[in-house]
């Protein structure tokens, strides 16, 4: 949807919501004053009844006579009969209970679309006087069903209005998709920032009160140093990870000159040959490859493939590269005999080994953003990454690039 169309329902569901409220607010006002100032005149003759010595069936039937207000007067007999003291064609159709007629004995009270108040003659004994509310809930319903027809009219309007207004700022369309998108970039930022970054704290802030309690111990002291220079090392590891992110995140570049993807993977499979010299690796890399991207966006995506397999496979187990091209694109497919993954990430893809590799880095160390790094990186070439079932029983990944 369209910002100009998203700013006209909104400010018509604004609108709306507020017709509707106020609305509501003014109808129910004043149906309550409507009632409070009726009530008031039956008070009035309930507190001249109190106050006056005469009789009362006599002087009710005179005050309803002599009032504005239209209501009958009935009384009601200790044996709970009702009969009706004055010429009024509202009667009630049926006698309300003992216990109506002892709580309107304070205040009106509503039955049946029947505004009641009792006065109490002696015990037993009530008079109830009582008027019809038909015409004050009619107009109730006549003010509710201009306010629907004000409201739609309303909203029309405003709908129309504010589409007219805003039909054609596509620049500020934009504005607001951009800041959109900059901002979900800094809650990814800082969420990953405050996740990623929590645990070396807490390590570095345990051992650091380690530190403080041991005096004479200095072989315990040195291992605590040790631990904090590596926990902070984790952290520099997981900031420039996280910097990493946010440059891949940001607009794309001008094309880069062509790197050459087969020397690159050579370097580092012959990095992780001597790293590893118990590893079994076989590749099948074709020469002469290249590919359009940063050298150095390159070089952290194998980095980080790499580092995984040394983190997370045995030191013996076997890696098989394969780097083949076709008249456009670029295919490199790495198998290793590790562990694998459990069979929902292969069905989910990479955002899913993504949290998985985060969780797993808590004990096998890293930034845990390894997976999301070269997912970026792939991206930023348009490329695309799958994981399947490796032929040597572990993890494969198929990374498709453009051919530079």
């Amino acid at each position: 949807m369209k910002l100009h169309s998203r700013l006209s329902l909104v400010v018509t569901t604004i609108i709306l919501i507020t017709s509707i409220a106020v609305g509501a607010f003014s109808i129910n006002s004043s149906y309550r004053n409507q009632l409070n100032l009726l009530d008031s005149i039956i008070s009035k003759v309930v507190e001249q009844l109190k106050n006056s010595q005469e009789d009362s069936l006599l002087l009710a039937t005179y005050l309803a006579d002599e009032s504005d207000l239209n209501f009958s007067v009935s009384y009601v007999s200790a044996e709970g009969s009702l009969i009706s003291l004055n010429d009024n064609e509202l009667e009630l159709i049926e006698t309300p209970s003992i216990k109506q007629i002892r709580s309107s004995l304070n205040s009106a009270i509503t039955i049946d679309q029947v505004r009641v108040r009792s006065f109490e003659i002696s015990e037993n004994e009530f008079l109830l006087l009582y008027y019809s509310l038909i015409d004050t809930e009619k107009t109730k319903d006549e003010n509710i069903k201009y306010l629907i027809i004000f409201t739609f009219l309303i909203m029309f309007f405003a709908f129309l209005s504010v589409y007219l207004i805003f039909r054609k700022d596509f620049e500020l369309n934009s504005i607001a998709k951009t800041l959109q998108k900059n901002q979900e970039k800094m809650k990814n930022f800082i969420g990953d920032a405050s996740h990623e970054l929590k645990t070396p704290l807490t390590v570095i802030k345990g051992y650091f009160e380690l530190l403080e309690k041991t005096n004479s111990d200095i072989g315990k002291a040195d291992k605590y140093r040790q631990r904090i220079h590596s926990e902070i090392l984790r952290m520099q590891e997981i900031i420039d990870d996280l910097l990493l992110i946010t440059e891949l995140d940001e607009l794309r570049e001008a094309a880069d000159s062509p790197v050459c993807i087969s020397d690159l993977i050579e370097k580092h499979l012959f990095d992780l040959g001597n790293l590893q010299p118990s590893r079994v690796l076989k590749n099948n890399i074709a020469p002469e490859i290249y590919v359009r991207i940063k050298e150095f966006y390159l070089d952290q995506l194998f980095s980080n493939i790499f580092s995984n397999i040394i983190r997370y496979t045995p030191e013996n187990s076997k890696v098989e590269v394969n780097l083949t091209h076709s008249s456009n694109q670029v295919q490199i497919t790495i198998d290793d005999s590790g562990p694998g993954l459990p069979n929902e990430y292969y069905s989910d893809g990479i955002q899913a080994f993504s949290r998985f590799d985060k969780s797993r880095s808590r004990e096998s160390g890293g930034s845990g953003l390894g997976m999301t790094i070269i997912h970026k990186i792939v991206n930023k070439n348009d490329g695309s990454v799958k994981l399947s079932l490796s032929k040597f029983g572990g993890l494969r990944m198929t990374i498709t690039l453009t051919k530079g």
